[in-house]
């Protein structure tokens, strides 16, 4: 018995495929793979299986993480090719290994939000971009546990750049993940509030990677 981490990657028509969903799927697939995952006991077994930083509906991924128990001694290439051949499309998994980092290690998350304006792109959008996303305080009402609050997102905001990418406006954003999470939604959000004239017709969300607090790769 032993704990293994599968990376894999989310995108194409099963970014529309919910948290749960996605649990549920892995579960199905596991089992169809014949790979021997350790379960609950009782009535209705099923497998122990965790998947870190959930993604939200719509986004897609490159770096995401399930860890699981395996029973056996099957290798993390056997792992890999008998999930790849189940797995449905847009879901294809990229390494399997063991002796990860914990989750709790997690600090920040890197998205690319792909930005569309069906009427073309706004004058100087780059510089208004920057130099809102740069400052020191940014005020907009973010959602909690203990409810909606007038926040300050900048100190969530670790890295930010935005360049023109084939007609579009591509941002590269490092924000706060783990027990300080800021969600690439209120970035659309923020342009909204700040620069309505900006605010684009269509986002598009890719986590790209997974940083500690070092910004050190999560692996």
């Amino acid at each position: 018995m032993r704990k293994v981490r599968v990376m894999y990657e989310k995108k194409g028509r099963a970014v529309y495929i919910s948290h749960l969903d996605i649990m549920r799927t892995f579960q199905r697939v596991l089992t169809r793979a014949g790979v021997a995952v350790k379960h609950t006991e009782g009535f209705n077994p099923h497998p122990y299986i965790s998947i870190a930083l959930p993604l939200s509906l719509g986004y897609a991924g490159e770096c995401e993480f399930l860890d699981m128990v395996i029973m056996d001694d099957m290798s993390g290439k056997e792992i890999k090719e008998r999930m790849n051949k189940t797995l449905p499309e847009g879901i294809v998994v990229t390494k399997v290994y063991e002796n990860y980092s914990p989750v709790r290690d997690i600090a920040y998350s890197e998205f690319e939000i792909t930005l569309e304006y069906d009427n073309g792109i706004p004058l100087g959008i780059n510089i208004k971009l920057t130099e809102l996303f740069l400052k020191d305080e940014i005020i907009i009402m973010k959602k909690s546990k203990r409810g909606e609050a007038e926040t300050n997102i900048a100190p969530m905001i670790k890295e930010f750049s935005a360049s023109e990418c084939g007609g579009n406006i591509s941002l590269r954003v490092v924000l706060s993940a783990g027990n300080t999470s800021l969600n690439p939604e209120y970035i659309i959000k923020t342009i909204e509030k700040y620069l309505p004239d900006c605010k684009p017709d269509f986002a598009e969300f890719k986590r790209k990677n997974v940083f500690d607090a070092n910004m050190k790769e999560f692996r």
